[in-house]
């Protein structure tokens, strides 16, 4: 198993020795038992890519600051690729992965669980035969979501934080990871069945609602509501309860060459905030549609779609091609301020006192205004496949910034005593 120290192998490729690489500095500080209770939410929420059920990729965790570099590098298996964004639970952090196998044609999927702090690998579940969707952490189970090889279904899987599965059950091709709140999994599907499923975490399917029109995004939802993109612009919403159709409006402005909500939405506090192909974040109240405000943030449409924002109480923020990281007042839509560098088309997180964004070749950190904080370079392999530089997702909790690359590496990044 590769499991890396300073020196990694990628896929054929030695990765050079990073800073603050096993080079002798302790594991970041701020993490205690009290950190960890500031940082994970437990009130029917949990940490996924978004933190929480409504996707909004906000913390209560500090951002790492001082002198900060790479406090531990990981890459389970022995060629992952096709990582899912990290999401972090009690005093672990997971990626799901793929790993090639003798028949290409079915490679296998996994799940790997790291401890938070050191970077020990603690985890290595063989799910099934395909690639992993997208994760979640509920409570005292893990779920996963992995599509089989040829993309016609999917299987929802329940298990133990240990790796212990506790249940199955397929269904119909998925558009992402799940999101669950008061203890109910959402996932939606996509091309001929187009509909949202509702699970209780016993395994018990409690509804499935058809949806009028194509799935593109997965699923955001709150207490009252579960919201999902399609790829005609409209957002459907169905009462989070009984999966009854609450509203389907048009909210992202149409653009002809493209499905017009990429990135899934966030839900908080009453409102949606969705990503439109056309450059623009646009607002909705979750009631019933009605837009509040709709805000162009790159002035020239590229023709880029927008990633999922952060939200926090006052600020939306989105990372951009062209309009580098931008801040949005979310009472008015209002630009606040934008990062002089390019962005990238990848979500920020934000936590307490700063923002962090992935770039192709980095981190990079933010005060909560344009005032730069730190960068930490990533490397980014020559191996010919573009998305591994495309996909890099990053995630904040116990006062560390935890960082997966589509490759299957796993970064921690946080401040050195």
């Amino acid at each position: 198993m590769a499991i890396g120290g300073g020196i990694v192998s990628v896929s054929g490729c030695i990765a050079p020795t990073l800073p603050g690489l096993s080079n002798g500095k302790a594991v970041p500080t701020p993490f205690t038992n009290d950190a960890y209770k500031a940082s994970y939410v437990s009130d029917s929420r949990w940490v996924v890519e978004g933190h929480d059920g409504g996707r909004t990729r906000s913390a209560a965790s500090a951002l790492p600051h001082g002198d900060v570099g790479v406090a531990w590098l990981r890459r389970p298996g022995t060629d992952p690729h096709g990582a899912t964004p990290p999401i972090v639970g009690p005093n672990r952090v997971y990626i799901g992965y793929t790993e090639s196998s003798n028949d290409a044609n079915n490679p296998d999927a996994y799940l790997a669980g790291f401890d938070a702090k050191t970077g020990d690998q603690q985890l290595e579940k063989h799910l099934d035969t395909g690639q992993t969707v997208g994760l979640a952490v509920a409570g005292d189970k893990l779920l996963a979501v992995t599509r089989s090889p040829d993309y016609d279904q999917a299987t929802l899987t329940a298990l133990t934080r240990n790796g212990a599965i506790q249940w199955t059950d397929t269904l119909p091709d998925v558009t992402g990871s799940p999101a669950i709140v008061d203890g109910t999994c959402y996932v939606a599907t996509r091309d001929e069945d187009n509909a949202v499923y509702a699970y209780s975490l016993d395994g018990t399917q409690q509804w499935r609602t058809s949806i009028d029109g194509e799935c593109y995004t997965a699923t955001c939802a709150d207490r009252d509501g579960v919201y999902v993109g399609l790829s005609d612009g409209r957002i459907a919403a169905l009462d989070a309860t009984t999966g009854e159709r609450r509203w389907s409006e048009q909210i992202v402005t149409p653009v002809e060459c493209c499905p017009d909500i990429q990135g899934t939405p966030t839900v908080a506090d009453g409102r949606l905030y969705v990503p439109g192909i056309a450059e623009e974040l646009v607002a909705a109240d979750t009631a019933d549609g009605t837009v509040l405000w709709r805000t162009t943030v790159v002035d020239e449409n590229y023709g880029n779609a927008i990633p999922s924002p952060a939200v926090t109480a006052d600020t939306a923020y989105v990372n951009t091609y062209h309009g580098g990281l931008v801040a949005i007042d979310i009472s008015d839509g209002s630009i606040r301020w934008r990062s002089a560098e390019n962005g990238y088309n990848q979500s920020p997180a934000v936590g307490d006192g700063g923002v962090v964004v992935p770039r192709n070749d980095a981190v990079v950190a933010y005060e909560t205004s344009d005032s730069h904080a730190w960068t930490i370079e990533i490397t980014v392999p020559d191996i010919g496949m573009a998305a591994y530089s495309m996909d890099t997702e990053v995630a904040l909790a116990h006062g560390m910034c935890y960082v997966g690359v589509a490759d299957g590496r796993l970064y921690a990044i946080g401040t050195s005593e």
